[in-house]
């Protein structure tokens, strides 16, 4: 079953090896951001670090930095991905509210309220300062009460306040435009340390209106506890480790960024919204989570890859019987290039998806389409299909004028690049090289697991 706490999913990770606690002293500056960044690149476990320079507080990350820990949290097989996280979009299970939970064994308000309390990293070099990269926003439509659950990235920009960053085609957005059309400011909660199924639901891309928390209920297969928040009219997850309520405030901005994007690349400097902290709740002996984005591959792609994957497949897969798997490469930076099966039923079939795929939301740069017989997930074997089975004259599709995904440092400030896609199939109904088959690979041993055991 996925887990209700992080603390019980961390408990898991350590027991399969999938976790290790750091017990030298480590900076929340820079430091913290080095050693995540290595565990990313090596697929290596999460961090626990126990000492965290200045601070009493411990701190976890990593969590996500490979894609066997994101099928752990879900307690999902490879193959059970497009059905059971499918069926978990298309039945969102309603919240329980609770009286209290964890999130509320400390209560902070007015002078109690200090952000510098908190081991906040500074990631990257560049980095203007701070960063929370792991707080779940939580807020809601002023005029409907419709809820929305993100993920966008905090500056700390003093003691009780942060800016936060979100695109102009972000729900987090609309919803604080309506407020401050109204001259009002937009109430929102950040629950920062939630239980990895809430995590990924936020990743979804739902519609706006969805409350992202009850799709993670229907990824669970039952209701997320919610709490009632203390100064503000809302609710989060009752696990959570830290939680920040205040105010978006209408006019209050403040120049945002440089910060290390997920295309690998520094992104422009904005002018965000700054948030009010009006309270501090987190548990007691509070774990942080810090998050690492950057050059592919990081917690950030991870945790937006099978969420990508399977709303895609969902666009797909009704038009296009022949379709089999589809995968967000991580060196795509999760946007930018999908590779695609297809068991092609029809002459042109490849194109027609490769162009459904560009007109999807998810909008990427690059689309291969595949024959049924390539792993999509080898990329060794994608780039053999593409080097072998690709006629560039014929092929290759080109599209002028395409709106690519947000961050994509290639294109203008319009956002207006262009996109490509390649048809990796096999000529339709025409006579193709054959591929050499090798007998009695089945009787073949596991001679990696042969050669440990001499190790040993």
């Amino acid at each position: 079953m996925p887990f209700d706490d992080p603390r019980d999913f961390c408990a898991h990770l350590e027991e399969r090896g999938e976790l290790i606690r750091i017990r030298d002293e480590v900076d929340p500056a820079y430091e913290v951001g080095a050693y995540i960044r290595k565990t990313s690149d090596q697929q290596g476990p999460a961090l626990l670090f126990e000492n965290v320079k200045g601070h009493d507080m411990c701190m976890v990350g990593g969590i996500f930095a490979s894609r066997r820990r994101v099928l752990l949290a879900l307690a999902y097989d490879r193959e059970d991905i497009y059905e059971r996280f499918g069926h978990g979009i298309a039945n969102p299970v309603p919240n329980r509210l609770v009286d209290t939970g964890p999130c509320k064994d400390v209560i902070l308000k007015g002078d109690g309220v200090d952000l510098g309390r908190l081991p906040i990293p500074i990631y990257s070099e560049q980095d203007k300062g701070p960063f929370v990269t792991h707080g779940i926003q939580i807020s809601k439509d002023p005029e409907d009460g419709t809820k929305n659950a993100s993920i966008y990235r905090m500056h700390l920009a003093g003691k009780r306040e942060f800016s936060i960053h979100a695109e102009k085609h972000h729900h987090l957005t609309y919803q604080h435009v309506k407020a401050s059309a109204k001259g009002e400011p937009l109430e929102i909660a950040v629950a920062m340390g939630c239980d990895p199924v809430v995590m990924l639901a936020t990743q979804v891309g739902a519609s706006y209106g969805v409350d992202e928390l009850e799709i993670a209920g229907g990824l669970k297969g039952k209701p997320v506890d919610i709490v009632k928040c203390e100064t503000v009219d809302l609710e989060v997850p009752a696990a959570t480790e830290i939680v920040f309520e205040g105010l978006l405030h209408p006019e209050r901005r403040e120049h945002h960024g440089p910060f290390g994007e997920y295309s690998g690349y520094y992104g422009e400097i904005t002018h965000s919204p700054i948030m009010e902290v009006t309270a501090i709740t987190h548990r007691r002996d509070p774990v942080y989570h810090a998050g690492l984005t950057g050059m592919p591959m990081t917690e950030n792609h991870f945790l937006k890859q099978i969420p990508h994957e399977v709303t895609l497949h969902q666009e797909l897969k009704s038009k296009f019987p022949g379709l089999r798997d589809i995968h967000s490469t991580a060196a795509g930076c999760c946007d930018f290039m999908v590779f695609i099966n297809l068991k092609p039923n029809i002459p042109g079939e490849a194109r027609n998806v490769i162009l459904a795929a560009m007109a999807s939301a998810k909008r990427p740069k690059f689309v291969v389409v595949c024959d049924e017989d390539i792993d999509i997930f080898d990329h060794t074997q994608v780039l053999w299909a593409i080097s072998t089975r690709v006629r560039p004259a014929k092929d290759v599709i080109i599209i002028p004028d395409y709106n690519t995904p947000a961050l994509d440092p290639s294109v203008g400030q319009n956002q207006l690049g262009s996109a490509m896609g390649l048809d990796a199939t096999r000529p339709f109904g025409e006579p193709f090289a054959e591929v050499p088959a090798f007998r009695g690979m089945d009787r073949v041993p596991d001679l990696l697991a042969l050669m440990r055991a001499g190790q040993s």
